[in-house]
């Protein structure tokens, strides 16, 4: 299952608004056929897996990372097609959150005298597709905040210097972020100051372009400017901002931005994932921390986070928490 998850993410930044999903057929203790899909391939990873593996998918075990579809949409469904295969039995890390699929596939191979295994690594599982869950169960795009700070929390200096707080590896690490999404959202604010490209430039391939948001709720962004640089100038607010995701099919968007967007953003409920590179620096001053806005009065009203991790890239500390959420 590991292995099947492995594949999965090789997926990134080529299956939106699909799922990223790995298979593995196993024979006598042999993988014999492996598989992960792309939106552009259109064949499903256990699909490709199956065609691997030839006539050693007959009484195999197949592992998958996701519940094998039981509908028909740009494909046949893929439970049909391991049953057709003669699998003998097939093993997955999770049930599909999406509505249309949840515990039908897993139900079609049980009907047809497959035997059936779920919940393998799950929680594993669900972190590769964390976007495609919220995208399927919340009907709106997943939110990540990236934030570049010093350990005094502080995101620029008093005169607004800002390139660079943190190491070259945390750079490389915040693209891979940007890889990992449809669209990347900044305020007008950092627009009209440093007119930032905001690209993906980790060089590695993916389906759709990133989309550049500028959230310009003042009107403040000439929309000649905006279109020049290659940007759209959304004027709605934070709120609106996940329907017009939703409507263009954005499954997963990273914020950059300044502290008060930052906090809003939070307070809104639009950002799910907070993403910390904490260099070891002090700056100093009372200007520009990592999150702003109007700030909260009563301690007991604080946002929680959850699911901490920290890691080590460069000399720089990644924290990376959950927001938490009452639903």
């Amino acid at each position: 299952m590991r292995r099947a998850i492995d594949l999965a993410l090789q997926g990134v930044g080529l299956v939106s608004p699909g799922a990223m999903v790995g298979a593995v057929v196993v024979k006598e203790d042999k993988v014999v056929g492996e598989g992960f899909y792309t939106w552009d391939g259109i064949d499903h990873a256990e699909v490709i897996a199956l065609r691997h593996a030839g006539s050693g998918a007959r009484g195999s075990t197949i592992y998958v990372s996701l519940e094998p579809c039981s509908h028909t949409g740009r494909t046949p469904p893929c439970a049909q097609a391991l049953i057709n295969a003669g699998v003998n039995r097939v093993v997955t890390a999770m049930e599909d959150p999406n509505p249309i699929v949840s515990g039908l596939g897993l139900e079609m191979l049980k009907r047809a005298g497959i035997e059936v295994s779920s919940g393998i690594l799950e929680d594993e599982a669900r972190r590769a597709n964390e976007a495609f869950i919220t995208y399927k169960t919340r009907g709106r795009a997943f939110g990540i905040l990236k934030v570049a700070m010093t350990l005094d929390g502080k995101i620029a200096t008093r005169s607004g210097e800002s390139q660079w707080i943190t190491s070259e590896e945390s750079r490389a690490m915040g693209q891979s972020l940007r890889h990992s999404v449809d669209a990347i959202v900044t305020g007008s604010g950092t627009f009209l100051k440093d007119r930032p490209q905001m690209t993906d430039r980790t060089g590695l391939p993916r389906r759709r372009e990133l989309l550049r948001i500028v959230m310009d709720r003042r009107g403040q962004v000439r929309p000649d400017d905006a279109i020049k640089a290659g940007w759209l100038a959304f004027r709605g607010s934070l709120e609106a901002l996940s329907g017009e995701m939703q409507t263009r099919e954005i499954q997963s968007f990273v914020l950059e931005c300044g502290p008060d967007l930052a906090f809003n953003a939070i307070q809104s409920g639009i950002i799910d994932k907070i993403v910390m590179f904490v260099a070891p620096k002090l700056i100093g001053g009372r200007e520009v921390p990592a999150i702003g806005g109007p700030g909260i009065e009563r301690l007991a009203e604080a946002i929680h986070l959850e699911d901490c991790e920290i890691l080590m890239t460069g000399p720089d500390l990644v924290i990376t928490s959950y927001v938490h959420r009452n639903y």
